[in-house]
């Protein structure tokens, strides 16, 4: 497939990609085969986990809006399910495009509180010190994730305020579903209604690099860890023809393994990579973008 060199080390897709084009004529080919007295065939849109690389789900989004299809079933796990409800919720691609260009996902990630709301004692803490450990009583620990997220979930509620009273996914704009993982029995949770930034926070909890979130007194985390692909999900709401984009990992080699959290991923796509061959074969219309092109 076609893909971009984001900007400045960021994957967003400024410029088209030409290359789904021809794909996008196969798709409207197919609905032409419905006669005039059918209605128009529902389309449902699967997008994949895939850290960082799911922001290339936004290219998709806008050759697919460039083509005129309307899209009426939106299912995603991890970052798919963050960029998924976005626009679900009412987001054009290219405010996507705008928002997640002048976002700072590390500082998000790390969540550090902005300068000027710490003490001066705070501040200095910060200059001298990498690294916090939590205590519990008298006793020091080590923090449970890299992050616990909080950042990007009030970036999120403040990007979904518009939807805040939307309970069911059903009622949004277009309708929503992810996938988050129980972490106490493994089983995939569907999540198709509560508080929607709640929701897709848990399906993109990545262990040990964001905390595990409790919704409805389950554990949560990444989907990606058993459903890293919803296309069955999507099919079952009465998707007539599915566009899946897939931009999740493959395997790395010993070298690109440098650290706990690559080795994590590793064993994680285990699972996903094998899983992918089959479920691509249930969507009508598969992407997927050439992803060692996107530095």
């Amino acid at each position: 497939m076609t893909a971009c060199t984001p900007n400045k080390n960021k994957a967003f897709f400024n410029r088209p990609w030409r290359g789904y084009f021809l794909l996008f004529y196969f798709l409207i080919l197919s609905f032409s085969g419905w006669s005039q007295d059918d209605s128009r065939p529902k389309v449902g849109l699967v997008l994949s986990g895939g850290g960082a690389k799911g922001l290339a789900h936004i290219g998709a989004l806008k050759v697919i809006e460039e083509a005129g299809i309307e899209i009426d079933y939106i299912g995603g796990t991890s970052m798919g399910a963050i960029v998924g409800a976005l626009y679900a919720s009412g987001y054009s691609a290219q405010q996507l495009d705008s928002i997640f260009y002048a976002l700072d996902l590390t500082e998000l990630i790390q969540d550090k509180v902005p300068r000027g709301a710490k003490t001066f004692y705070e501040k200095d803490d910060d200059e001298r010190y990498a690294l916090g450990l939590p205590f519990d009583g008298f006793k020091v620990s080590f923090p449970q994730a890299f992050s616990g997220g909080q950042n990007i979930y009030n970036e999120l509620v403040r990007l979904l305020y518009h939807v805040k009273d939307v309970q069911d996914f059903s009622k949004l704009p277009i309708p929503f579903l992810c996938i988050a993982t129980d972490v106490e029995s493994g089983e995939g949770i569907l999540l198709d209604q509560g508080y929607l930034p709640e929701a897709i926070t848990a399906s993109g909890t990545f262990p040990s690099l964001f905390e595990p979130m409790e919704i409805d007194g389950r554990v949560l985390i990444d989907g990606g860890v058993v459903n890293n692909f919803p296309v069955d999900e999507i099919r079952a709401l009465g998707a007539d023809i599915i566009i899946g984009v897939d931009v999740q990992h493959g395997l790395s080699s010993r070298d690109e393994l440098g650290s706990a959290t690559e080795i994590l991923l590793q064993i994680n796509n285990y699972r996903t990579v094998r899983d992918m061959k089959e479920k691509k074969d249930k969507v009508d219309l598969y992407i997927h973008p050439e992803m060692e092109l996107i530095r």
